[in-house]
């Protein structure tokens, strides 16, 4: 034979683990016995195999297995902290200046130009401007309320990670 047949030979049966058939048997008595033999009477066959040499490894627990340490939960408590809250805050911040700064836009446009219009108290326009005012007002606290609500369930959802 081929040294290194012989030798591949040898390097396969040193990795496959052996097995043996240990027969457990029972006299008429009850005294156990455990032989290589097959049971004359009453037995059972047992499979044994060699412990692997080395602590036998704990498996990980699943939710660690499954997320691990840069998992889906981390990304997102990340984003959170760092973009969601900030950007939500930062967009309420806004609006509060748009809806402070369009009062003031639209006094601008009306007291100047060549089209003044009068605005005593009882000329329609002054109305119309009053009905759109209190609109504009109503809409700007209604969006800041709903962004107050999205920074409130971003917050509320980084508290539960």
């Amino acid at each position: 034979m081929n040294p290194i047949r012989c030798a591949a030979c040898s390097l396969l049966l040193a990795f496959v683990a052996p097995a043996w058939a240990i027969n457990k048997c029972t006299d008429v008595n009850g005294k156990v016995s455990f032989q290589d033999a097959p049971c004359v009477g009453q037995g059972e066959k047992i499979d044994v195999r060699p412990a692997m040499q080395g602590a036998t490894p704990i498996p990980p627990s699943p939710s660690a297995a499954q997320e691990g340490a840069f998992g889906p939960s981390w990304q997102r408590k990340n984003h959170l902290q760092s973009q969601g809250i900030p950007q939500a805050r930062a967009a309420i911040e806004r609006n509060q200046r748009e809806c402070a700064a369009a009062p003031q836009q639209q006094e601008g446009v009306a007291q100047s130009g060549p089209l003044r219009r009068s605005l005593g108290a009882g000329s329609q326009f002054a109305k119309e401007r009053a009905d759109a005012a209190s609109k504009d007002k109503a809409a700007c606290e209604a969006r800041t309320q709903e962004l107050r609500g999205q920074l409130k369930s971003l917050e509320d959802e980084l508290s539960n990670l």
